[in-house]
């Protein structure tokens, strides 16, 4: 495949596999047609998390030992796997076991699917556009997201079907969706060869501690997942917010594309904003906005400043992403690229799990305390992270 082709490959896999039908609609989801309470909804998602923390490493090793390729392959099945089950059964034993299945197919394609980019470009001496590509990788991500939540989001609220089944289809839809991300990479020869020796625990572990050994890649790592495990939490509070404002849930969808939308033509903008404010600020205010934002909406009621809050934090959570990603590949070798991505997702991950039932405690509390607590531990990480950075990048 040209050059061209095998980038548009790439980018049709992060569209497809971002084809989240069920986005707007997991709340929804879970009260209505599993009549579950909050309790159990989220031991469900701190499933998730424990089983990503536990495989993000070894999961990562099979990427670096029998290609990324693979990983992906593997990954697109076991979602469309785990997706499938939830649109179709509703016991909650069923639906943990999908959890983990989900989990699997979700760590085989972190870390391997930006290394797998990253050692394409390599490849081509496209390394200098490495920025460039990586944020439109994210986009064409961001746009399937942006199509995907409103269609959901229209056909639950559509009638053509009842609306439990239907929030169910909009999963089996999902699956559909993620099957295909794997069809399209299918035809992407990997030039990546494994490296030779080693045992596989011993090759994983040595890869995780390169994370710990080289000062800037710790940095840019921790920078990565402390702020993106804080800022992930608006994904389950926006539809909150949005009740919390009385607007109906069949406008979800079309709220969440649009912070998507907003987030595509945000990560458009990437080399220019480095261009013109260097990439340490560019870094540092997009993770002290989304702390102002967090506060800004707990502390003020209205539905203009929680859109504004909402979206803000989504767009600049998705913005900084491949900014980082770049930054950190050019820091690690291709023998452990796709463990020390895994691991640092794996770091991002325990984060979230240990947050997951504080969280969850404190919403029961108050929703908007909640807020306000997760705004001021993302102002607070910004500036520790920001010295870091300093003192080692």
């Amino acid at each position: 495949m040209a050059t061209s082709s095998r980038l548009r490959a790439f980018y049709a896999f992060s569209f497809l596999k971002n084809l989240e039908f069920f986005g707007a609609l997991s709340v929804p989801f879970y009260l209505y047609r599993l009549k579950f309470d909050y309790s159990r909804m989220f031991i469900l998602e701190a499933i998730f998390s424990v089983v990503m923390m536990l495989l993000e490493v070894p999961t990562g090793v099979v990427a670096d030992r029998w290609g990324r390729k693979v990983s992906l392959l593997l990954g697109s099945f076991f979602l469309a796997l785990g997706f499938f089950a939830f649109g179709i059964f509703r016991a909650f034993w069923v639906l943990a076991v999908a959890e983990v299945v989900c989990a699997v197919g979700m760590t085989f394609v972190s870390g391997a699917d930006k290394a797998f980019l990253y050692e394409f470009l390599a490849a081509e001496s496209l390394e200098g556009e490495a920025s460039r590509i990586f944020g439109r990788y994210e986009a064409a991500g961001t746009a399937g997201r942006f199509l995907a939540f409103p269609l959901g989001s229209l056909f639950a609220g559509s009638g053509i079907l009842p609306y439990e089944q239907a929030l169910g289809l909009v999963f089996v839809f999902t699956a559909v969706a993620m099957a295909l991300s794997g069809v399209a990479l299918l035809g992407v020869k990997e030039s990546y060869a494994a490296p030779a020796g080693g045992g596989f625990l011993r090759h994983g572990v040595e890869g995780f501690l390169i994370i710990f050994r080289e000062k800037s890649l710790r940095n840019f790592g921790l920078d990565y997942a402390a702020i993106s495990a804080l800022t992930f939490f608006m994904f389950w509070f926006y539809q909150s917010l949005l009740a919390r404002e009385g607007v109906p849930v069949s406008w979800n969808g079309f709220v969440g594309a649009g912070f998507n939308l907003g987030a595509t033509l945000l990560l458009s903008a990437t080399g220019s904003l480095q261009k013109r404010f260097g990439a340490r600020k560019v870094l540092f205010f997009s993770s002290f906005i989304p702390g102002i934002l967090y506060i800004a909406t707990g502390a003020v009621h209205g539905l203009v400043v929680a859109l504004i809050a909402m979206s803000g934090v989504v767009m600049l959570k998705l913005f900084r992403a491949p900014m980082l990603s770049a930054a950190m590949n050019t820091l690690i070798g291709d023998d452990h690229r796709a463990t020390v991505l895994s691991g640092i997702s794996m770091v991002e991950r325990i984060l979230i799990a240990l947050l997951y039932p504080l969280v969850g405690a404190l919403a029961d509390y108050s929703v908007d305390l909640t807020l306000i607590v997760l705004g001021c531990l993302t102002i607070l990480a910004s500036f520790v992270l920001r010295m870091g950075r300093l003192k080692g990048a």
